[in-house]
């Protein structure tokens, strides 16, 4: 295996890949979604694998962090996850540890102290992951489990509230007695409105959103305009819940990003009401499963009670996200 560092020039063989050969690909690891970010805010450490006969087999989305003056190769800062992406035909045993193994050396080579890959997670990846997470553990990684949860139409009950908890019955039953709606987002200044939405609830955990708003409306109008859609509920008069939908069409799977409400109506709770239209909504649009996203934080060291309980109180299924790290010496 050759593996050759990410240039620009590889841009579109990158994307090409991604949709038409690997195995567990999708848009969040292609150079159209990465390539938003401001040229500098992250150091670009990409690699792309070849075989001896010059067909990219592999490659992995990665950038550089800094820890206590050491190099990690992180895969991916700039996304939700990296990951090492592989041609489907290339999807045996022997090969896929070889394919790791070469990357490893060439981080070792190129003066890395740990290797950190977060992997596409099962649930959106078109071939089952179980090959991927062997591989990473007979090369002794070391495996970081988060505990995501999804909702599956195909064991969902016609009547999408028969699933509901009863108190998330009666807020969606509220909502609609309050004559609360939801509709897409169009204007950029809906999209600063759910932004605005969103610094407040992650307030809550000491964080801020990774995105800026220009850049959510760039995703929806332009560079992700067939795989983003953002989303509002409305009462009042105004805003009071929101969501950012993206579409994984190849898997058949929605999944919901930044949901966020308005803390003055946490007693209507419109984020019930938020849930509840999107499973319509998306049922509606055919998709098979809804994924809501992670409830854990620090690789699945800390389980977001609260969170795993309100995800739980829509008849979810689990699923893992998995990270594997190596240090070297």
């Amino acid at each position: 295996m050759k593996i050759v560092k990410y240039e620009s020039t590889y841009e579109d063989i990158w994307d090409s890949f991604i949709t038409e050969k690997s195995c567990n690909g999708t848009f969040l690891q292609s150079r159209r979604f990465l390539n938003y970010h401001p040229e500098g805010r992250f150091a670009d450490t990409s690699y792309l694998v070849f075989n001896d006969k010059q067909h990219l087999v592999a490659v992995c989305p990665a950038c550089e962090i800094i820890e206590d003056g050491k190099k990690i190769f992180y895969s991916h800062s700039g996304s939700t996850y990296g990951g090492i992406l592989i041609d489907r035909k290339l999807y045996k045993t022997v090969k896929v540890i070889e394919i790791i193994r070469s990357i490893e050396e060439q981080c070792r080579a190129d003066g890395f102290s740990r290797m950190l890959i977060k992997q596409t997670p099962s649930l959106l990846a078109a071939e089952s992951a179980d090959l991927i997470q062997y591989c990473f553990y007979y090369l002794e990684f070391q495996c970081c489990n988060e505990l995501n949860l999804y909702v599956d139409f195909e064991s969902y009950k016609e009547d999408i509230m028969a699933e509901f908890s009863q108190g998330k019955r009666t807020d969606v039953h509220n909502c609609q007695k309050r004559g609360l709606y939801y509709r897409k987002l169009t204007t950029y200044e809906e999209i600063t409105e759910l932004h605005r939405l969103l610094e407040i609830t992650l307030a809550k955990y000491r964080k801020k959103p990774v995105h800026t708003p220009e850049e959510l409306y760039e995703f929806q109008t332009k560079r992700l305009h067939e795989e983003c859609e953002c989303f509002g509920v409305f009462g009042d008069d105004k805003m009071l819940a929101a969501s950012m939908m993206f579409y994984f069409n190849n898997v058949e799977i929605a999944h919901a990003q930044y949901l966020c409400a308005e803390p003055d109506y946490k007693q209507l709770s419109p984020m019930t009401f938020m849930y509840y239209v999107m499973l319509v909504e998306m049922r509606k649009r055919g998709y098979k499963k809804v994924s809501w996203g992670v409830a854990t934080e620090d690789f699945g060291q800390y389980l977001n009670e609260g969170l795993v309980k309100s995800k739980e109180y829509y008849g979810s299924k689990y699923g893992v996200n998995q990270t594997f790290i190596k240090d070297f010496n």
